[in-house]
């Protein structure tokens, strides 16, 4: 369990847990290489399931959907990376009205495209290396990013009504603090294992947990 209680600021409580798969991880092909192998390499690792040794689910979103955006998002920026053709990180998380840093790292031509259905968020040619375009996130979604000139290429941008959020890490387990008292609704998503609501009591000065097992797909 992770231990909240001395981040919490007085009277707000938090919200701790893992996300697991039962029984045996996939096993995935990497991705393979098909262009500029000078600058990408030979393959690329499938990140859209990663389990740890435990059982942990790495990348699965989790956050509280009726907590509303704080009023200082504007000055929040978060960081979508191009290395070595592969998106950094996998997956990026930001509150509506935030901005996202997308980076070309690479001494290659990358052609960034984010999309949720019909909803465009961004489709920019960046040719230089150091290329750096701040993206105002005016839009709520789940944006499924690429590159147009490297296939392979995969990430996942999703712009959430809150703050309130957190990424699992490598062991699966994820961890939100100064939330107020009360029932809240949260919500947990998976690019590959889909998703999971749930209702949860938040306590001031305590941790409540939330744990969440998927099955393999």
């Amino acid at each position: 369990m992770i231990l909240l209680a001395l981040l919490l600021a007085a009277g707000t409580g938090a919200l701790a847990g893992k996300v697991t798969l039962s029984g045996l991880a996939p096993r995935l092909a990497p991705l393979p290489v098909t262009r500029d192998m000078k600058v990408c390499g030979n393959n690329k690792p499938d990140e859209s399931v990663e389990v740890s040794q435990g059982g942990g689910v790495r990348n699965a979103v989790v956050w509280l959907t009726d907590v509303p955006v704080p009023k200082d998002v504007k000055t929040r920026k978060e960081k979508l990376d191009q290395q070595h053709c592969a998106f950094v990180p996998h997956v990026v998380v930001a509150p509506v009205g935030s901005t996202v840093d997308v980076v070309n790292s690479d001494k290659a031509l990358h052609n960034v495209r984010a999309q949720a259905g019909d909803v465009k968020l961004m489709n920019y040619a960046m040719p230089i290396p150091g290329h750096v375009v701040p993206t105002k996130l005016k839009k709520e979604g789940t944006f499924k990013v690429s590159c147009d000139v490297h296939p392979w290429m995969r990430a996942w941008l999703l712009v959430l009504p809150t703050a309130a959020f957190a990424i699992t890490g490598e062991d699966g387990r994820y961890g939100i603090a100064d939330l107020s008292p009360g029932r809240h609704r949260v919500k947990i998503w998976h690019e590959r294992l889909g998703e999971r609501e749930a209702e949860i009591e938040i306590r001031a000065d305590e941790t409540a947990t939330y744990d969440v097992q998927y099955n393999p797909r």
